[in-house]
């Protein structure tokens, strides 16, 4: 009896030691097709990363390989730091001056990558130097340069540029302002469509930052506007920021 005891003992630890090499085989084969599978998800994000830098501006929104990449890395960024004052649905906030990033108005550039790059690198106002900040918008009412009147009249005349309800005999009077002792056209230009360049807001085309109805209006011209957008050169790598600009570049030209 003895024999066929040690036998069958025998028998049944080789079975449990075949299991478990079996066992431990399966576990190290699905570990080592993890870890395939996470070297090339790395190196393909890393590969992207390199394009998405290196790549020059204009031509990263033609890659819908990039610019999907781009939107998986800034969605989270945009929402940690730039959400607080554009909003979750990137469509900005007027009780702070913070820009629709979404429509096809910019006050800065014509909404390229590269334009929107350049001010998420350095800024609006914000102390960098090379930050956009070469106008301003002069407090008309408070520094005495136009009267309560007078403000009112302009507003009047950029009511009916927006196609708005207008008291015609003032907006009359409002444009003489305008093209003349406000001189709203040196920045505005004397056709009101703004200038890129210098971050002067398109007044015909009814989109605002601060509101564009009467009293927002009065308000802006009477006190003035000084938005400020940060630079993030610092708070953000070159890649986040990269990144940033093509994503916000495709949410705005949706559908387009």
């Amino acid at each position: 009896m003895m024999p066929d005891v040690v036998t069958s003992a025998r028998y049944f630890a080789r079975r449990v030691s075949g299991r478990r090499a079996r066992w431990a085989a399966a576990v190290i084969a699905v570990f080592t097709i993890a870890l395939a599978f996470w070297a090339i998800a790395q190196f393909r994000g890393g590969n992207l990363k390199a394009q998405l830098l290196s790549a020059p501006t204009w031509t990263v929104a033609e890659n819908p390989e990039l610019v999907r990449f781009a939107a998986e890395q800034a969605k989270p960024i945009f929402a940690a730091h730039c959400a607080s004052c554009h909003g979750t649905d990137m469509r900005g906030d007027r009780t702070v001056g913070a820009p629709n990033l979404v429509d096809a108005d910019w006050l800065y550039g014509t909404g390229s990558v590269f334009d929107i790059e350049r001010t998420i690198l350095f800024g609006i106002r914000s102390g960098n130097a090379k930050a956009r900040n070469i106008t301003d918008m002069r407090a008309f009412g408070q520094r005495g340069l136009l009267s309560d009147g007078e403000i009112r009249n302009v507003v009047q005349y950029v009511l009916k540029l927006n196609r708005q309800r207008y008291q015609a005999e003032a907006a009359t009077e409002g444009s003489k302002i305008f093209a003349g002792k406000g001189e709203c056209f040196d920045c505005h230009g004397s056709d009101a469509r703004g200038d890129a360049d210098y971050g002067a807001p398109d007044l015909t085309v009814n989109t605002w930052s601060y509101g564009g109805d009467p009293q927002s209006l009065y308000s802006t011209i009477y006190f003035g506007r000084h938005g400020i957008c940060p630079s993030w050169l610092g708070p953000l790598d070159l890649e986040q920021i990269r990144a940033l600009a093509v994503y916000i570049y495709s949410a705005s030209h949706q559908g387009t």
